[in-house]
């Protein structure tokens, strides 16, 4: 008979031995001398420590020229910044104001014009000539590719499709709008 020993047994380190935490029965422990914590520590340095050829410039590796800090090829140049995307081009169409025998066109030249019932004199006045028609009438605005219409207190009255606009409101955005009525003149608005 054996005598019994209390404790557990003392481990034996030759061969057909299984040394604690790394290969077992069980299967990998999480131990820091076990293959589950050795071998992502690894891989983690061998990762961080290598050099892909996508991490050198593109013109150094076309050159061919050795780098003697890597043995790799040299950069000759800083990497250039992406240039800036593309502005959107301005509006540069103009306006049309067309009704019976009446065209108007506004170019954008001006940043204002008059519509009026006079002869033009200068070169903003747009001459509307109808009797309804005040003597200024109403001021055409134009700011960018918008278009805005402002009524100046003649009687006639000044509409944009149908609704009347009146000195107080200041002048109004009529970039979206379909006609206007300057007295009993009505002329159709759009871009040329």
């Amino acid at each position: 008979m054996q005598p019994v020993r209390a404790g557990p047994a003392p481990p034996k380190y030759g061969s057909g031995t299984v040394l604690p935490g790394v290969f077992s029965p069980s299967g990998p422990k999480n131990t820091p001398t076990g293959v589950g914590t050795v071998v992502p520590l690894v891989l983690l340095w061998v990762f961080a420590f290598m050099r892909w050829p996508r991490d050198e410039p593109a013109a150094a590796t076309a050159s061919g020229a050795a780098s003697p800090a890597t043995g790799g090829p040299a950069p000759s140049s800083p990497p250039r910044a992406l240039a800036p995307p593309p502005m959107k081009l301005a509006d540069r169409r103009g306006w049309q104001l067309a009704g019976g025998v009446l065209s108007l066109t506004l170019d954008g030249s001006l940043p204002a014009y008059v519509l009026t019932g006079a002869p033009a004199v200068q070169a903003g006045d747009l001459s509307v000539p109808d009797p309804s028609v005040g003597q200024p009438h109403a001021r055409l605005l134009i700011a960018g590719s918008r278009l805005g219409l402002e009524d100046l207190g003649s009687p006639g009255g000044t509409f944009i499709d149908g609704a009347r606009l009146l000195p107080e409101h200041g002048p109004r955005d009529i970039s979206a709008a379909r006609a206007i009525r300057v007295g009993s003149v009505e002329l159709a608005l759009s871009r040329i």
